[in-house]
């Protein structure tokens, strides 16, 4: 049995690191690209150009060619430092070039004469503009997904963040897996009509287009990116935008968390309409899980596990109209206008008598009129427990009931195997 327990957990892993580099590359990775050219702006062909990722040390080469024009694709979010040598030119590089999810990241290097042996390091801006594609778009990262506040860990609440998006009436951002919906219209498209992504997988609920099925941790997320317009034929299967999730890899060095959330009743005031006798709302949340993420070989593979889980009982108060102690025995004057209280009263509330389709009496019933069965039935309806007056001096009655308890439990596991990309 322990043999088999092996074998299966091998071939999984064996199974991941095969599917790393895989048909999904281009909707997770990004592309780093440029022109190298000397003082004088003519292109300087047959540079050897390295990138390498700053987070995991792992480099790719390439030659410019006769354009002085290089490019990597495929290469995994993050920052990465940009290198360009060539014989009787300064050894130039542009440290700390961003790069995000689906994003053709543009590097333009400009190399002085010179001997290899001296270098220019220039660090790259900030803000970098997209100049390659027409694709509009915004990016969360992984520091913001983790560090904003959020209501039940959801990363579904910054997605309302981005320019142009507007909730559905039933959207839920708290809740995850089928108890959820994320019906969130990008620049008017259609609230259902979005393409969730996990790691280039799709992750819609075919089913009903309402919720997605995987709610990666928020300390699982490297980063995500809502494309709202104008993005490229590799992302297909909805009209409206693609929010395409990237999970962490690990890196070369040994990194792990552990985290605890809760919430508790005993630090909430109780509902208004709750009586005094009625006990506080229920409420337990418990948000708890770890990471742990490095590297398997040096350079060249990595891993990343998380798991979290998502324990919550609640209860709901519900307030329900219910019938006063008089209209329980068939008077319903209390619904009449009322000159002393300036109440302007309810007559068509005031129950009808079927014999004759006209109101009751000074809206009460006759002598025999309340049945046995019906004075059997109105005697199990709750009893009013609180009351309101508005402002025309109308007396609402309502009973507030705290027995309906949810209870939910929510685990999500999310491994990640992830290799460098040799050239």
């Amino acid at each position: 049995m322990l043999e088999v327990r092996r074998s299966f957990l091998l071939g999984f892993f064996l199974l991941l690191l095969a599917l790393a580099p895989s048909g999904f590359a281009q909707l997770t990775s990004g592309t780093i690209t440029g022109v190298v050219t000397d003082d004088s702006g003519a292109a300087v062909a047959n540079a050897t150009v390295t990138v390498t990722s700053v987070q995991t040390g792992g480099s790719r080469s390439a030659q410019t060619n006769s354009e002085g024009s290089f490019s990597f694709p495929e290469l995994n979010p993050g920052m990465y430092n940009v290198s360009v040598t060539k014989q009787g030119f300064k050894k130039v590089q542009e440290k700390n070039v961003e790069l995000h999810v689906s994003d053709i990241t543009n590097v333009p290097i400009k190399m002085p004469v010179g001997g290899v042996q001296e270098t220019v390091v220039v660090e790259a801006t900030a803000v970098q503009v997209e100049t390659q594609t027409g694709t509009v778009g915004n990016v969360v990262d992984g520091q913001e997904v983790r560090e904003l506040p959020m209501n039940g860990r959801n990363f579904v609440q910054l997605t309302t963040l981005m320019p142009g998006a507007a909730v559905a009436e039933g959207f839920d951002p708290k809740n995850k897996g089928l108890l959820s919906s994320v019906d969130i219209s990008f620049s008017g498209a259609a609230a259902n009509g979005n393409q969730w992504l996990v790691d280039g997988a799709n992750n819609n609920d075919v089913g009903s287009q309402h919720t997605i099925l995987i709610y990666p941790s928020i300390d699982a997320i490297e980063e995500f990116k809502i494309l709202r317009n104008s993005y490229g034929p590799e992302f297909g299967g909805a009209g409206g935008s693609q929010v395409n999730i990237v999970t962490r890899g690990g890196g070369n060095d040994f990194h792990g968390s552990v985290y605890y959330f809760g919430r508790n009743d005993v630090l909430n005031a109780k509902n208004e309409l709750l009586g005094p006798n009625d006990h506080k709302q229920l409420l337990r949340r418990n948000d708890y899980g770890y990471n742990i993420g490095g590297p398997i070989k040096k350079d060249k593979i990595f891993f990343f596990w998380s798991e979290e889980w998502n324990k919550e009982k609640r209860a709901r108060v519900r307030a329900n109209q219910v019938p006063t102690a008089l209209m329980r025995t068939g008077d319903f004057s209390e619904l009449m206008p009322n000159p002393a209280t300036g109440f302007a009263g309810c007559p068509n509330q005031v129950p009808k008598d079927p014999r004759t389709g006209n109101p009751f009496t000074n809206a009460k019933f006759g002598p025999g009129d309340l049945s046995a069965a019906g004075a059997a039935f109105i005697s199990r309806a709750w009893q009013p427990n609180s009351s309101s007056s508005a402002s025309d001096g109308a007396v609402s009655f309502a009973v507030a009931m705290g027995a309906d308890i949810g209870f939910n439990i929510f685990r999500e596991f999310l491994p990640s195997l992830k290799r460098h990309r040799k050239e």
